[in-house]
Order: C-alpha cells, then sequence, then structure tokens
C-alpha cells in the first residue's frame, strides 16, 4: 500500500490528532521526501525541538500504519519498505515498540492474531507464512527470545488443536510444552504425557522442505555456489534447536558444511 495514501487514509479516519494529525499531513503530502526538518516544523508550535521527544507518539503512528497495512493479513514489500523508512525518520529501534507496557501489550495481541490466523487452516506454517513471522519480527523491532515467547505461545495452541509439533517452524522443549499444559489445567495421565516424545527430536527433514530448499538454493551450495557433494544444513544448528523447516535448511556442499560445523549461518 503506498505510504501517501495509507498516511491520508489514517489522517481521514479520525484516529489521529494535534500534533500526530500535523505530522501525519507532512508525510501523505512529501512521502519519501519527508525529512525529519519538515517533521521539526510542524512540530514547533508544540514545543517539540527534538523528535526525540516525539518518539513516543511517532511510535503509535507507524503501529497504525501497521494495522492497516495487516488488514489483508500480510506485510508485502512496499509496505516494509514504507515501515522502514517511518522507522528511520523518527529513529526507531529494536524494543521501543515494547518499552511502554500498553503498547507492549498490543503489539503481543498483533503478533498473536497473525499466528493464529497461520495455523487455523492446516495446523502448520508453510514458507509463505514463515516469511511473513520473519516480517512480522522486523517491522516490531522484536528480538529473537520476544518473537520466539510469542510464535511458541501461538504454536502450544496449535498442537492442542493437533497439530505436527514438527511442521510448526520453531522449536518446542518438552519442558516448555509440560509447563503449558500445567499453566491452563489441561490434565495428563503419565502414560499420555507427550513431553518425552517432544524431547526426541530427530534430524528427519520431510521430502517436500528438501524439495522446496533445492528449488529456492537453485541446486548449489548457498556459501561458494558448488554443485557437487550437496548436504541439507540446518542454519541455526539442531543441537541450538533449529527445525526441519523450509526457512531454517540450506544447501551446502560437503566443504562448506565442514568448514561451518556448529555455527549458526
Amino acid at each position: 500500500m503506498d505510504l501517501k495514501k495509507t498516511l491520508s487514509y489514517i489522517i481521514s479516519s479520525n484516529i489521529i490528532d494535534n500534533s500526530l494529525l500535523d505530522v501525519g499531513e507532512v508525510i501523505a503530502k512529501k512521502g519519501f521526501n519527508t525529512s525529519r526538518k519538515d517533521c521539526l516544523d510542524v512540530l514547533d508550535i508544540y514545543g517539540v525541538k527534538r523528535l526525540k521527544d516525539f518518539k513516543e507518539k511517532s511510535i503509535k503512528l507507524i503501529l497504525f500504519y501497521i494495522k492497516v497495512a495487516l488488514k489483508d493479513n500480510i506485510v508485502t514489500n512496499e509496505e516494509i519498505k514504507n515501515i522502514r523508512f517511518l522507522k528511520l525518520l523518527f529513529s526507531i529501534e529494536e524494543g521501543d515498540f515494547t518499552k511502554d507496557k500498553s503498547m507492549s501489550n498490543e503489539v503481543s495481541n498483533i503478533i498473536r492474531t497473525q499466528i493464529y490466523l497461520m495455523y487455523q487452516d492446516d495446523n502448520k506454517i508453510d514458507s509463505q507464512e514463515s516469511l511473513h513471522k520473519v516480517n512480522l519480527q522486523e517491522v516490531f523491532g522484536l528480538n529473537y527470545d520476544e518473537f520466539l515467547s510469542l510464535n511458541n505461545n501461538a504454536a502450544l495452541d496449535a498442537i492442542e488443536r493437533g497439530a505436527d509439533w514438527l511442521e510448526l517452524d520453531t522449536y518446542i522443549s518438552g519442558d516448555e510444552y509440560s509447563k503449558w499444559r500445567k499453566k491452563n489445567e489441561l490434565d495428563i495421565e503419565p502414560e499420555d504425557d507427550d513431553s518425552s516424545v517432544l524431547d526426541k527430536r530427530t534430524r528427519h527433514i520431510s521430502q517436500k522442505v528438501k524439495d522446496d530448499v533445492w528449488n529456492r538454493d537453485g541446486g548449489e551450495c548457498t556459501q561458494c555456489r558448488g554443485v557437487e557433494n550437496l548436504e541439507f544444513d540446518h542454519i541455526i544448528p539442531f543441537s541450538e534447536g533449529g527445525a526441519n523447516t523450509y526457512r531454517n535448511i540450506q544447501l551446502l556442499c560437503e566443504p562448506c558444511n565442514r568448514s561451518k560445523s556448529n555455527k549458526i549461518g
């Protein structure tokens, strides 16, 4: 969705006012040509001399943009570009969306809803949905642990509905699963406890994932572009909890794979 059109829509929706409205109008008019000076010029009447002092409100403006972008439950490349521009304009950094408790709760609800919708159709995450999760983590500036916590809550719900935990694009330990079951007051007889199964992780990569990775990487090593002695490698090592999913598997030739050893990448 076009940056100018989206900001015009937000302005016309009467969900922002005063200083936020004035800044929004500038961006709706100038788009990517908007400078920090342009913003400060309209904020001068509000006594704002530094954009740093406007950060809390600018985060709200970006959040409004993200909500509009997610109306179709996906973030396009153009929308990601627009969000990156807004974050750069207002110097929004990783963690800024979660510093305020109220804002953090709102972000959490949005992400949980998005991941829940991904599981709704088939109780698993496909390659396109994996990319959408990566985009969500980026636009909200969440670190790995913050996003993993939100992601795993949704994944555990999917497991309870009968999902195959090997197709959830994440790693959930048996201990984490047991704690979740207990927290949600789900009675488990000892012989029915799935935690022992979850701890018995396997390196097995499904044929579909192998086929998709082979096509994505063009049948060549992603490091040296060689085509001999190719192997399917875990980007996040299996020993570190890496999943057997499309997003976490890459093609490496045997020499590159051996030189990588147990490192991430």
